[in-house]
């Protein structure tokens, strides 16, 4: 009876979930789509599986980020503080979902760019899943655009990911373009430089 229990409960709970997406490719729209309100009930206070409490946290700091975007006030509120606190409570049970950790660094840049958690977060999101296509334009899009390529491990890994755009990816490569349009003068040097070393011919579009 225990364990029919525990898989009707669970059912339940992920017929009534919001259907999967998948991480927005485009870094400049995150958080865009999402302005219903995000689930509660079983969704949110679920004991019955990890993988639909990170999704419903996922939905629910995208719209805090998009919330920042458009309010600045926002970064400073308790919403701002509480998705941070639920999204670091479902890392502690979760902690191999790379998009929760990319989230995570992106809440904090939205706050204080130079908070140590942004660069720690975004190597976890590298570590957890180095070569998941989903997230390289948004991990170039946040390191291009502050100073978490001055720290070694970063540059090498973001290096990677813009390697293996234009190597394997060629119809993201607009997403390089889009990030170089929003870096810092540091991801600038750092983008020309790393798409030069690979691809001198797209260099002129990267910077027109």
């Amino acid at each position: 009876m225990t364990v029919g229990s525990y898989a009707i409960v669970s059912a339940v709970a992920e017929v009534t979930a919001l259907g999967r997406t998948t991480f927005p490719a485009d870094a400049t729209k995150i958080g865009a789509r999402w302005t219903e309100d995000a689930p509660s009930l079983l969704g949110t206070r679920s004991p019955f599986g990890s993988e639909l409490e990170s999704y419903h946290a996922l939905i629910a700091v995208l719209q805090t980020i998009e919330s920042g975007r458009q309010w600045p006030t926002m970064l400073r509120s308790t919403t701002h503080t509480d998705s941070v606190g639920r999204i670091r409570r479902t890392l502690s049970i979760s902690p191999y979902n790379p998009e929760l950790w990319l989230l995570l660094a992106l809440l904090q840049l939205q706050r204080d760019p130079h908070d140590p958690v942004v660069v720690e977060s975004l190597k976890m999101a590298y570590f957890v899943a180095p070569n998941d296509e989903r997230l390289m334009p948004a991990r170039i899009d946040m390191a291009a655009r502050f100073d978490a390529l001055a720290v070694p491990d970063v540059r090498d890994l973001v290096r990677n990911d813009v390697r293996l755009i234009l190597i394997r990816r060629p119809e993201s490569r607009s997403a390089l373009v889009s990030a170089y349009r929003r870096a810092s003068k540091l991801g600038k040097a750092f983008l020309e430089d790393a798409v030069g070393s690979i691809d001198s011919s797209f260099l002129a579009k990267l910077r027109g």
